[in-house]
């Protein structure tokens, strides 16, 4: 018991892209796939990796508003109308809907994780969409790993929002100090500060260590298999 924090869980949420699965390429790629749908030349994987964490939209109204003469998204970038947006949406949900497993994997230890803390509630917050989430979930065989699982699309506002993490902990009779967040991204530890839940950012995840670290989590891990030494399974 030494080594760990003095809490004691009483739910766990865990984000799931740059969390549990390592699915950067593949939404890079279907992202790269839209850009090129528009006669756009595709991005560099790191440049497209930075803007995920916020949606699908805000994924690619940033990879459709890049500017590669410039560098630069948004005001100094390529416009992107509303209707561009729409149907870059529905090209991107096509293609990623046929590639969302050709190259995601879960990171190393996260199914001994899992198993490991099976005896207290384990939930999933995700920005993503729940037709893709439980594709993703079935073919990494954890479908039916989570007591509950909240998708982007599912709550009336996402992460950083701590609306996302009050529906998931819906019907659970658990004090929001005693849930532990797990993420990756700097909304992850937002939405668990706003929530009153502990933080417990992935260093390993889709996005740079030390713009995640900036946002001030209550602990740090550079591998899922970290998690066993902060808190006890029981």
């Amino acid at each position: 018991m030494g080594n760990y924090k003095g809490i004691h869980p009483g739910a766990l949420i865990f984000d799931l892209d740059g969390t549990l699965i390592d699915s950067g390429l593949d939404i890079v790629l279907s992202a790269n796939f839209t850009r090129v749908h528009y006669g756009l030349p595709e991005l560099p994987v790191p440049t497209v990796k930075s803007f995920v964490g916020d949606g699908v939209a805000k994924l690619l109204n940033r990879t459709l508003g890049h500017d590669v003469r410039s560098g630069q998204t948004g005001a100094g970038g390529l416009p992107v109308s509303e209707d561009m947006l729409s149907e870059g949406l529905e090209v991107f949900a096509d293609h990623y809907g046929r590639h969302l497993l050709d190259n995601t994997t879960l990171y190393p230890g996260v199914l001994d994780i899992l198993a490991r803390y099976q005896r207290i509630p384990q939930h999933l917050a995700t920005n993503k969409p729940r037709s893709f989430t439980d594709r993703i979930l079935a073919g990494l065989h954890l479908a039916g790993a989570f007591r509950k699982v909240v998708c982007g699309d599912e709550t009336p506002a996402r992460k950083p929002d701590p609306v996302h993490l009050e529906v998931t902990m819906e019907g659970l009779d658990v004090a929001p100090s005693e849930v532990v967040v797990i993420g990756d991204s700097p909304n992850d530890i937002l939405a668990a500060k706003a929530f009153g839940a502990v933080s417990v950012a992935c260093t390993f995840g889709l996005v740079q260590p030390g713009l995640l670290k900036s946002a001030d989590p209550d602990f740090t891990i550079d591998s899922m298999g970290e998690l066993a030494g902060l808190f006890p399974s029981r």
